[in-house]
Parts: C-alpha cells; structure tokens; sequence
C-alpha cells in the first residue's frame, strides 16, 4: 500500500486511514522488510553516516585544544564524552526525528527548505556545537591541572579572549571545510531520502495495479 495525503472527500471507501505517526511507523516497516537494499539505504543509513561525520568533526576539534593546552590524558573521559559522543547521538536523533518523518509524510512542498533544515540541524551538531563547547572544556582542564599558564578570566577577560583567538585561529580554514561538507552531506542525504520515498511509492503503486488487473481479469 502506497502513502497518499488526501483530503477526507478524496479518500475512496476501501482506503486504510492512518494518522501521521501510524504512516511513519507503517513506511519504517516497509524500510525494514524491503528486498531491494538500494532502494533504501538512505532512508536506513543516512542517521548513522550523519553520526559518524559528527564524531570525526568533533574529535578533531576537541582534539586541536587538547593538544594545543597540554592535556595530555587529563579529563579525556569528561570532556569527550560531551563533545564528541553527545552531538553525534545528537545528530542522529535531529535527523531521524525531526527531518526522515517529514520526508516520508512530504509534509514540505519546498523539498529544499527541508534539505537546509537537515543542514542546520546536522551543522549546529556537527560543528558549532563542539567549536563552543571545546575551547571552554580545555580552558577548565588547563587551569585546573596547570598544563598551560591560563590568565584569570575574572580578572583578565580580554587576555582569555585573546588565548582562545590565538588558539582558535589555525582551525578556521579546517571549520570552514567541515562545515561545508557537513552542510553538503545532510542535503544530500535527505535529497537521496526523498528520492528513496518516491521510488518505494512508485513501486507500491504498480503492485496496486497489477494486483487490480489480476482481480478484474478474475
């Protein structure tokens, strides 16, 4: 059965109803049972491939302060845990559950609007959210396991703001790559997504019509 938004007068009498999170569930079933992988791979991978680009992004940019303060193995475990596990499930759930949903219902004529959603969202976590979170993680590690002769942000508020400059400044030309490809990547994928959904109900629909054809020919 194909996915089809009507109004309440279009719906033919034989038609099964189904509201918004029963379609997305019914569609995911499809997802799951479907025989021809290529057909879907997008719909399936497209949240953990937007997981592991996070992961690479972020470990490189926490990794950029760390190395650059010293740390060494000092507060590894906490600060990676935030900036790099967090926004990569992050990514995954925004995706899965704000985009994919809209997607299969094509809730947005505007199918581009809904790909520079999916890059907002997929460039907040993949990028934005680490390059904050880094800088001001390594500076708390640094000051209190003095690895690096930090100023004193209370007394001193432009010298940290002219630390973080200096340290900041060599990943710019790399932010703007990542923040590029990230941005690229999630309008791709949900652009493959898309196609996915118009191939599943295209499908759909010739089966509906060969199964009608076989009936009449009864």
């Amino acid at each position: 059965m194909a996915l089809h938004q009507k109004k309440s007068s279009e719906i033919p009498a034989d038609a099964v109803k189904l509201d918004e999170i029963g379609a997305i569930n019914y569609f995911y079933d499809l997802i799951v049972n479907w025989d021809n992988s290529r057909d879907v791979w997008p719909l399936r991978f497209a949240g953990p491939i937007l997981g592991i680009s996070t992961t690479v992004t972020s470990l490189y940019v926490n990794s950029h302060y760390r190395v650059k303060l010293k740390l060494g193995s000092y507060g590894r475990l906490s600060s990676y845990l935030p900036i790099v596990v967090l926004p990569s499930i992050m990514s995954i759930v925004s995706h899965s559950g704000f985009i994919q949903p809209r997607v299969i219902l094509q809730k947005d004529p505007c199918t581009v609007c809904t790909q520079m959603r999916a890059a907002t969202f997929h460039s907040f976590f993949a990028v934005a959210y680490p390059t904050l979170l880094a800088p001001i993680a390594s500076f708390l590690f640094a000051t209190r396991h003095f690895t690096y002769r930090m100023p004193e942000i209370t007394s001193e508020p432009k010298q940290v703001f002219k630390l973080w400059q200096k340290i900041s400044r060599p990943l710019t030309f790399q932010l703007t790559c990542f923040l590029a490809v990230n941005a690229f990547l999630a309008m791709f994928l949900t652009h493959k997504e898309y196609e996915s959904v118009y191939t599943i109900n295209a499908k759909l629909l010739q089966m509906e019509k060969a199964f009608d054809a076989r009936k009449l020919q009864r």
